[in-house]
Parts: structure tokens; C-alpha cells; sequence
């Protein structure tokens, strides 16, 4: 599955590449095919590396550095540097965090990642305006959700979007690698927490990654 991906976007890419070398086009067509080759040679190096921290992740190669967190708090500074990337692709958002001192075992840097993929993943394939972000808390675990009003995911999809390499209908898959989702349940899972997906077509999408309290 990933070779037969990837050969075909190294391919578009080659494509691109030699009718430029070869003087196919020239003038402003050159520099649109250079700019569409840029474009492909980005997005082959990224979907390269989450490739790659998926396989860790899948071999459980992965190494953890977990430390009591205040997951509040660390929420709170992951999402400051959000929002001007949420103001600039002109997104709305509500934020709700407790904020009172909520400790949890965490890797700083894996909760970063799940928390950046779900926020990307609203922003890039929801088609919505608007994001909620909320942390809801107890004696036992800590809630939190992220959603969207966008499109929705349609019932038929809904189960599998956490598959490795699964893309839903066109409106939320224009520019993944269908790794995104399947990433951040692994991430999940290591903090011996889960996620769950929540959705009907047209009512956008709710994420909601439960994670254990520190007793």
C-alpha cells in the first residue's frame, strides 16, 4: 500500500521535474511546473516522515519520556501557538479549560502531537470555521475534546478512520496521508488512554481522547 503510494507521487513528481529539464515548457509554465514540483517534493517529505514515526510507533520502537504533567496547563501553552494559524485560515474557536491544576502522566511531546494532530486535522479537512476545544475532568481521567462544525464524517467511514492509511470522503482527505488519526490513537494508547470519534454528516466532528489522573 505505501510503496504503490509513493511510487506514484515520486512519479507525478519526476514528471514534473524532466519536462522542465528537457524544455517541455518554458516562460511562465515553467515556472508554474517548478512550483508544482516544490509543492509535490514537500509533501513526499513529509508524508516520509510520518511514515516513519508511524512504523516506530507500530514496532513499538518508539521511546517515551513520561513525567507528571499539569495537563491544563500544557494544554493552555499548546494552543496559544495556535492561534494565529486558526485567525489566519479565518477559523473561530472557543476554549475551555479548567484552571485549576490537573495532574496526569504524560510525554510532553506525545500530547503535543496528538492535540497538533486533531487541530490539523479540523483546520485541513473539516471544511468548517470553527473549532471547540474542551477539557472536562474527574477523580479518575481528564476529557478532551476537539471539535469542529464542519461537513461531518458520513456513518459508513466513521469506524475506520483510525486505520492506518483509511481516507474518508474527499472533504476531509483533499491533502492527507490517512496516517494522521492513526498516529494520534497510537499516541493515545501508549498514555494507557483512549480516543473516540463522534460524527454525522453535516453536524462537523467530536475527538475525545480520555487520559488517566494520577492517583
Amino acid at each position: 500500500m505505501f510503496s504503490g503510494f509513493l511510487r506514484i507521487l515520486s512519479c507525478s513528481l519526476a514528471g514534473y521535474l524532466d519536462a522542465v529539464e528537457h524544455k517541455i515548457v518554458s516562460g511562465e509554465e515553467k515556472e508554474e511546473y517548478i512550483h508544482v514540483a516544490y509543492e509535490k517534493a514537500q509533501y513526499l517529505k513529509q508524508f516520509v516522515e510520518t511514515l516513519f514515526e508511524w512504523v516506530k510507533l507500530d514496532s513499538k520502537e518508539q521511546v517515551f519520556y513520561f513525567e507528571q504533567c499539569d495537563i491544563n496547563e500544557l494544554t493552555r501553552s499548546i494552543i496559544a501557538g495556535w492561534v494565529p494559524i486558526l485567525e489566519s485560515y479565518h477559523f473561530e474557536y472557543e476554549i475551555d479549560i479548567p484552571e485549576k491544576e490537573y495532574v496526569a502522566c504524560i510525554d510532553p511531546n506525545a500530547y503535543t502531537r496528538i492535540l497538533n494532530n486533531l487541530l490539523q486535522n479540523a483546520v485541513s479537512h473539516s471544511e468548517g470555521d470553527k473549532v471547540i476545544l474542551r477539557i472536562a475532568e474527574d477523580d479518575i481521567q481528564a476529557r478532551i475534546t476537539v471539535s469542529d462544525n464542519g461537513r461531518g464524517i458520513l456513518p459508513e467511514d466513521l469506524p475506520h478512520i483510525f486505520e492506518r492509511m483509511y481516507q474518508a470522503d474527499q472533504s476531509r482527505s483533499a491533502q492527507g496521508n490517512g496516517l494522521g488519526l492513526s498516529i494520534t490513537q497510537e499516541l493515545v494508547a501508549a498514555h494507557q488512554g483512549t480516543i473516540i470519534a463522534d460524527s454525522a454528516p453535516g453536524s462537523g466532528a467530536i475527538f475525545t481522547v480520555i487520559l488517566p489522573k494520577v492517583l
